[in-house]
């Protein structure tokens, strides 16, 4: 009875998430029909051009690049943004010194940490990397710590009072109360992550997507251009899928 709910739970969702893309196409069509192909072209022309890049290596090459890039960055926004905030979580006292340096690295734009990066480590992927680090530990550390805030103290107070050891502490008690957190944060970073890597790669012209998408919007091809963010969006909806699928595994791992 409970998976039969599950699955009439989920036929409607993806309905409901089928009929809303239905009538984006719809409203798409309807305005390429009043401007111009140049201006904005269909979703058939676009479809013709996102399977024109399918034949290409080039793209498949500019995928692999940026795909390397965020995951790059992610790893560190793992490690660090990940590190920091299960520490402080663990000694709030600590927060007042590491505070002012998330609070820098939340307030500048990463067009300005952009224009630092390249100053630095040149026309590189490195800028794509720099970026991604900064402008989204704070976000997966903001996320954990929080976390912390909502934990159950007095599960963590009964275990001290029970002399539970603080390993069995930390993966039975704080880590699950940490999950959702900690997807949300991740998920969160990575999409950020993702906007911040092809953004660096346009200004920069670098190889990856957003050079494809600078040469698009250099040769005034919008039909390319569009493409391009069709196949953004599908990658990112994959990406997020392999987030879950991986964080998942690894709760169960720990559990």
């Amino acid at each position: 009875m409970e998976a039969s709910s599950r699955m009439r739970h989920s036929i409607i969702s993806h309905s409901k998430k089928g009929l809303s893309l239905l009538l984006l196409i719809l409203l798409w069509q309807l305005l390429a029909l009043q401007m111009e192909p140049f201006i904005l072209p269909g979703p058939l022309d676009t479809v013709r051009a996102a399977i024109s890049y399918l034949g290409d290596v080039t793209f498949y090459h500019a995928v692999y690049r940026t795909l390397t890039k965020l995951l790059i960055g992610m790893v560190c926004v793992l490690l660090i943004g990940g590190t920091l905030g299960i520490v402080i979580g663990l000694q709030p006292r600590w927060k007042s010194y590491v505070e002012p340096l998330i609070d820098v690295m939340q307030s500048v734009p990463p067009i300005a940490w952009l224009g630092i990066a390249i100053i630095w480590f040149g026309l590189t992927d490195m800028p794509s990397i720099f970026i991604i680090v900064l402008s989204t530990t704070p976000v997966l550390f903001t996320n954990l710590y929080e976390g912390f805030v909502d934990i159950d103290h007095q599960l963590i107070r009964m275990a001290k009072v029970f002399n539970v050891p603080r390993r069995k502490v930390v993966y039975n008690i704080i880590l699950p109360s940490l999950r959702n957190y900690l997807k949300s944060g991740m998920i969160t970073s990575a999409g950020l992550g993702w906007k911040l890597a092809v953004m660096a790669e346009l200004l920069t012209s670098v190889d990856g997507i957003g050079g494809l998408l600078s040469d698009a919007r250099t040769n005034l091809d919008t039909q390319k251009v569009l493409a391009l963010a069709l196949f953004m969006a599908v990658l990112w909806n994959i990406i997020k899928w392999l987030i879950a699928i991986l964080f998942r595994s690894r709760v169960k791992t720990i559990q």
